[in-house]
């Protein structure tokens, strides 16, 4: 290679490295990978709880409540039972929050909603968000497969169709030899449904009570500000996404024919139904307090990284 191809080819990589969307993107992967090194623990109880009593197959429920289940996992599995999954969660979400934080300040230039004073302020963020979100998901969701099925598995509990992975690695290949392509991207578009909702909730409204905050007077533009229009943003996106979080859960757990077919669900719609048959109305909103006890802190901690983070690198909101 020449001197010339060489000073191009770094001249290239540094305008790579310093283009917004780069610097957004690997800000909001770290603030995600960050928040879930301290949040993956809550995440496991979130989806064994979301999992028991599914469609009744099974009658017993090993899980009392949130509690128990915390109780139950440490004194089976230890320490260890929290970090299940823990690598393809940091995946997952680095490419899942990467590109929905990352990307949410492209979109909402696209939506013309950078300045809080246009018309439909609101309503152009909660469309900026759904498109960040959508696309993201169905990007991480052959990993967010994984991570599910991963933190399912107990050695002293039956929960759905229990999995045996001893890796990451070992459960893509599995999951590609038995159930191919399609098994890959199983749930994808119900994850791209799920996010899409919440992340409309959650980048909406974190904007609009950040702005409220700061508008009156409450806080200055500080970390007590994001931590307050987190919480608000945490509360929101856990009621309005559970019903799709545990329509994902089952669809990514659920057991699969010899052609790689789901044997329960077919789709999202289907899953709900027949768990509302089922369970009830409320099944839906199993898992609810964990969820949000994960959600919460989660959307507190990549909200806080992220600002934080953004102000290092000077990037814009």
């Amino acid at each position: 290679m020449s001197n010339d191809q060489q000073l191009n080819k770094e001249t290239t990589l540094k305008r790579v490295v310093r283009h917004p969307f780069f610097q957004g993107y690997v800000v909001a992967g770290l603030a995600a990978v960050s928040a879930t090194t301290f949040t993956n623990g809550i995440e496991v109880v979130k989806t064994r709880m979301q999992l028991q009593g599914e469609l009744l197959l099974i009658a017993e429920r090993p899980y009392k409540g949130i509690a128990n289940c915390f109780a139950t996992i440490f004194r089976q599995e230890g320490i260890a039972g929290f970090y299940k999954g823990i690598y393809p969660a940091w995946a997952a979400q680095a490419i899942l929050n990467g590109g929905r934080l990352g990307t949410y300040p492209i979109t909402k230039k696209l939506m013309g909603s950078e300045n809080p004073s246009v018309n439909f302020w609101f309503l152009r963020n909660v469309l900026a968000g759904a498109f960040a979100g959508g696309i993201s998901a169905a990007m991480a969701s052959p990993i967010d497969l994984i991570k599910v099925r991963m933190q399912a598995q107990s050695p002293t509990v039956y929960l759905g169709h229990s999995y045996h992975y001893k890796s990451a690695t070992q459960a893509f290949l599995h999951i590609y030899k038995n159930e191919g392509v399609k098994g890959v991207c199983r749930g994808a578009w119900t994850s791209a449904q799920r996010t899409a909702i919440g992340s409309a909730v959650q980048l909406s409204s974190y904007d609009q009570c950040k702005l409220f905050v700061l508008s009156s007077g409450l806080f200055q533009d500080n970390i007590y500000a994001y931590f307050a229009s987190s919480l608000v943003a945490g509360l929101l996106v856990t009621t309005a996404m559970n019903p799709f979080d545990v329509a994902r859960t089952r669809m990514y757990n659920q057991k699969v024919g010899a052609k790689g077919e789901g044997l329960y669900y077919k789709g999202m719609m289907d899953c709900v139904i027949k768990t509302v048959r089922s369970e009830g109305f409320f099944a839906l909103y199993k898992g609810w307090g964990a969820h949000y006890l994960r959600l919460g802190p989660h959307t507190c901690l990549v909200f806080v990284f992220w600002e934080q983070l953004k102000k290092l690198f000077n990037l814009k909101s």
